[in-house]
């Protein structure tokens, strides 16, 4: 089944692309959208613009810490031998 992922009511400037979704899922997010007020075009338009805008922002420092992304600065062997000497001194 394919489904185009804007109407017309949110096609302000947006182009138009079609999405092979098996019919379960999209009558699941033609509900679930519904239930939010908003149409699943709508809703998939602001998923995808979400996306973007998160994946374009950098990590709160408070995330950074508490996922043990380090940095690619930093010396992650050397930094890592000097936690286990003071360790096991």
């Amino acid at each position: 089944m394919t489904w185009h992922a804007c109407s017309d009511a949110v096609k302000t400037n947006m182009p138009n692309i079609t999405v092979p979704i098996p019919a379960a899922d999209l009558t699941f997010l033609r509900d679930y959208s519904q239930t939010q007020g908003t149409s699943a075009e709508a809703f998939l338009a602001r998923q995808a613009h979400n996306l973007r805008h998160n994946l374009q922002q950098p990590l709160p420092r408070e995330v950074k810490d508490a996922t043990g992304v380090i940095s690619a600065k930093v010396d992650a062997i050397a930094v890592h031998r000097k936690h286990l000497d003071k360790k096991y001194r």
